[in-house]
């Protein structure tokens, strides 16, 4: 595991000091940022303009027709999750890399993010197997218990990728290492996730009423009238709406990973504390090197 502490999202101490960081990485490393999530959001954007929502919509109420429609889309989809998850690995790299070194391109984002790709894969899937049991029988008991559970597992969640940068490629370390610094601040961590999630949900409502502005008139009467949101599906195929909405969602997207970097360096502080006091007991000094004197009686 490399030295991180001289990275800039580390020794976050409260969410005031969290916040600083974030905002701060995010004004300083803009360009790049912003570069990756729009090239993200385009190509996420263009597999779902090709997915006839509405057509799938309407066949909600014919068993047969849904499944044929379900086998059509399973392909965009799959590559829609495809790119969003090569993406997300992609941004992450650069987020730890770049401040470290100057000189970290895209040459070194691609190799580091193929080094975890199919470890973070792996772990991915059994982790959001996971989640999405504990989170069914949560639901099925009471409504409350299923959404904490969902929460708690996109807490868990957040740290795996960080992980698989920074220390292990190991997809049962990734995991178990996850769920070990979730629980290290398990209710702080939870309340840094729900304060910067529910600041990203706003930014995200707020861009995307002025991008649907010159399509709908109004935000308020796309989601009011059910003819004006069938409208806005097919403002989804637009390619002015398509360039409009992955220049604003660029604009959010880097949020998500400078955050998962803030609460990975603060819960793991104290491992890279001990592995260092570890270091300077086992260490040899100076008077190991003479024989010891015999204790005067």
């Amino acid at each position: 595991m490399q030295n991180f502490q001289n990275h800039p999202l580390a020794g976050a101490r409260d969410l005031d000091g969290a916040m600083i960081r974030l905002w701060d990485f995010y004004r300083k490393y803009f360009v790049g940022l912003y570069i990756i999530s729009v090239i993200s959001a385009l190509c996420s954007n263009l597999i779902s303009s090709t997915i006839d929502t509405n057509a799938l919509m309407q066949a909600t109420g014919d068993p047969e027709m849904l499944l044929s429609m379900m086998k059509d889309i399973a392909l965009p989809y799959s590559l829609l999750m495809l790119v969003s998850f090569v993406f997300t690995i992609i941004l992450h790299a650069w987020v730890l890399g770049k401040p470290l070194d100057e000189n970290y391109g895209i040459g070194g984002v691609l190799t580091d993010s193929a080094r975890v790709f199919i470890p973070f894969l792996l772990a991915a899937i059994v982790m959001g197997f996971g989640g999405i049991m504990l989170t069914g029988i949560g639901l099925v008991m009471l409504v409350l218990p299923g959404l904490f559970a969902m929460f708690y597992f996109i807490t868990v969640f957040i740290f795996a990728l960080p992980v698989a940068l920074a220390e292990t490629r190991n997809t049962a370390t990734i995991i178990s290492r996850s769920f070990s610094l979730a629980h290290k601040n398990l209710w702080p961590n939870m309340g840094w996730l729900a304060v910067v999630l529910l600041i990203m949900l706003i930014a995200s409502m707020v861009v995307a009423g002025i991008v649907m502005l010159p399509f709908t008139g109004t935000f308020i009467k796309s989601i009011a009238n059910p003819e004006e949101a069938t409208a806005m599906l097919e403002m989804a195929r637009n390619p002015v709406y398509i360039i409009m909405s992955s220049l604003a969602g660029g604009l959010v997207t880097p949020v998500f990973p400078i955050l998962a970097f803030i609460m990975f360096f603060r819960n793991s502080e104290k491992k890279t504390e001990e592995v260092i006091h570890q270091a300077d007991e086992e260490r040899v000094k100076v008077e190991d090197l003479y024989p010891k004197m015999p204790d005067k009686e």
